[in-house]
């Protein structure tokens, strides 16, 4: 990485830093209970559901899947508001606020969309899925911020990924992945006794590992759009008063990154 990109992702990871210790319980009060509650169905699902009873099962299932995806969808939308009021000079949100004004069907289906291509990629090849997982990494991000559609969102996603690609991988596409392989090798309960202390620490420890992606990923994504538009290299929406005023901010030295 240049000395250019060095900088970048130096300022990236201090404007993150910067928001997650200015409103770091309110992240949390989000973040850990959202992945108390993802945790606790999953071993519902896993040791006390009958395997046989496939309706029961499949519901289980699509429960715990769309409780992670809700979940994962308000804390982006949350910690989204946060980092702008704390680094880009926006007006800090309720969680009242984010639940009312997030798009959650163009969020939901985004985030859908994204983990099935990426799952195929994976299936294919492991590079094709990692590629996908780069280029789509801030799909969400780029709805909640400039308000697209989900397909104009991937376009754009990949786009301005493209640019930054080094970027992206360092403070996107490394942290994602560390954070699936995290999950997936944590231990498992082996009494019922156990899971009381198990969904705690569990917990805990997913809600700081998710916190700290997402406002690794909206500062990111905050710092892509925002040296896109000084390059004057794209097809960036005309900002409405929200971004215009952000990107006003920012540009005064309020606290915005540069590229």
């Amino acid at each position: 990485m240049t000395d250019r990109g060095r900088a970048a992702a130096w300022r990236v990871l201090s404007a993150a830093a910067y928001a997650g210790r200015r409103y770091w319980w309110q992240i949390l009060a989000i973040a850990i209970p959202v992945a108390v509650i993802s945790a606790g169905l999953e071993i519902v699902s896993e040791h006390f559901l009958d395997p046989s009873d496939a309706p029961l099962s499949i519901s289980a299932a699509l429960a715990v899947t769309g409780v992670s995806i809700l979940g994962t969808v308000l804390l982006s939308g949350f910690v989204c508001g946060l980092v702008g009021a704390a680094v880009h000079g926006t007006e800090r949100p309720t969680v009242a606020d984010t639940v009312r004004s997030l798009p959650w069907k163009r969020l939901v289906v985004a985030d859908i969309l994204v983990t099935i291509t990426v799952i195929i990629g994976l299936v294919l090849f492991v590079l094709p899925g990692l590629a996908v997982l780069t280029l789509l990494a801030v799909v969400g991000p780029v709805i909640e911020i400039e308000h697209r559609p989900v397909r104009g969102a991937f376009r754009r996603s990949a786009r301005l990924v493209r640019q930054h690609l080094g970027l992206v991988i360092l403070l996107g596409t490394v942290p994602m992945s560390l954070s699936a392989e995290l999950e997936a090798v944590a231990p498992e309960p082996d009494r019922a006794g156990e899971i009381a202390g198990f969904l705690l620490i569990r917990g805990v420890a997913t809600g700081i590992v998710e916190a700290c992606l997402a406002l690794l990923l909206v500062e990111l994504c905050f710092h892509l759009i925002d040296s896109d538009r000084r390059d004057g290299t794209g097809s960036a929406r005309k900002p409405d008063a929200r971004l215009a005023a952000r990107v006003c901010r920012a540009a005064c030295g309020t606290g915005g990154v540069g590229s």
